[in-house]
């Protein structure tokens, strides 16, 4: 840490340290610490709270450094640097001793000794005396040699008496003292709002990160939810497709015992006919007149069996027990969608609320009579 400043105010002060800011960041509360410190100091803690007010954070804050205040650091040091510059009395002749004051108006630096006319004579008295600088021609109008000692509001500048009265007559000007003041009362504002603005943001991060958290939890949930729903669609599609199989299988199994039958059937009826044929055959050759005539009504009249023509066998399965399966996934899938439609509605009307139409302009559609 830097060395302590006197001249630098508490605002830029490391409350920790009680050195000026290096890096100084901001805690979600508010207030302002060098980064190591704050750092440092959690790093030594079970739990993240603010050194100042001792508010706990849940989560320790991704710190950053608030470049505003760093400037803000960094403008009082050259500042200070500034004041702490040795500035001579330009009237010793031997020794140069340290100036006490600066005279605008004589535009010189004077040791306590050189001094001391100006404390005393009553012209001199009048005099604008100032802490030392090295830079007095900077607070000098050029153009007239005189004090910068009034600022003029209307063109924003600074200006000396005779300025006042010539190029900057009938303006609004104000001793540089009281603009300074209102200046310093703008930057304290603007240092609030800014101050502010850091501390929205830093919630801001808080609230994206929460929300992150959130999310990604309640991802977690739902890719378990719809893990669960297409693993009962798949079972339920493997189980249909199941109980097709077995269906269909039972079915090649009934219509290969009824193919069998059939077969049995017409092999017993090949074997009657056979011999049938047979014994045509030996009738056709009989010399037996008197048998004949008495078996041939007999062996000529029809038999008795199925008009095979008439009967079909299926080549291929009906496409209703596809069709009824189907159905039954179609019914299954509905019932899921209904289900996660209705989830979704309600997860929406959490987010409901009236809404009041201004009937000046709104949609007359929307307005009822």
């Amino acid at each position: 840490m830097l060395s302590s400043m006197s001249s630098l105010s508490e605002e830029t002060q490391c409350s920790l340290c009680l050195d000026v800011f290096t890096d100084p960041v901001s805690t979600p509360c508010g207030h302002n610490f060098c980064k190591i410190c704050l750092n440092k100091c959690w790093d030594n803690s079970q739990t993240c709270s603010c050194p100042y007010c001792k508010e706990t954070f849940k989560q320790r804050p991704d710190l950053k450094i608030n470049t505003t205040l760093r400037e803000l650091v960094d403008h009082c040091k050259k500042k200070s640097l500034e004041k702490t510059t040795e500035v001579l009395c330009d009237f010793c002749e031997e020794r140069k001793l340290k100036a006490l004051k600066s005279c605008l108006v004589c535009q010189s630096s004077y040791c306590e000794t050189h001094l001391e006319p100006h404390l005393r004579v009553t012209r001199l008295k009048k005099h604008k005396l100032m802490d030392p600088v090295s830079n007095l021609e900077d607070y000098i109008c050029q153009k007239h040699e005189r004090p910068l000692d009034l600022f003029c509001r209307d063109d924003q500048t600074c200006v000396c008496s005779i300025c006042s009265v010539k190029d900057h007559k009938n303006h609004n000007t104000v001793p540089i003292e009281e603009e300074s003041q209102e200046k310093k009362t703008e930057l304290m504002k603007t240092q609030k709002d800014v101050q502010l603005m850091i501390q929205n943001r830093i919630k801001k991060i808080q609230d994206i990160k929460h929300s992150a958290e959130v999310r990604k939890i309640n991802t977690e949930k739902e890719k378990a939810v719809r893990v669960e729903l297409f693993t009962d669609l798949i079972r339920s599609i493997e189980r249909h497709q199941t109980e097709l199989l077995e269906m269909m299988e039972e079915q090649q199994k009934a219509a290969e015992k009824q193919e069998q039958e059939l077969i049995e059937e017409l092999e017993q009826e090949i074997t009657e006919l056979k011999m049938r044929n047979t014994e045509l055959e030996q009738l056709s050759h009989t010399e037996d007149h008197l048998h004949l005539l008495q078996i041939h009504s007999s062996l000529c009249s029809s038999t008795n069996t199925r008009n095979w023509p008439e009967i079909s066998m299926k080549t291929h399965e009906s496409l209703e027990t596809l069709r009824r399966a189907l159905t039954q996934l179609k019914d299954t899938i509905d019932e899921k969608l209904t289900l996660t439609v209705s989830t979704e509605l309600k997860w929406m009307q959490q987010y409901a609320v009236d809404v009041t139409l201004d009937p000046d302009t709104a949609h007359p559609k929307l307005i009822p009579v």
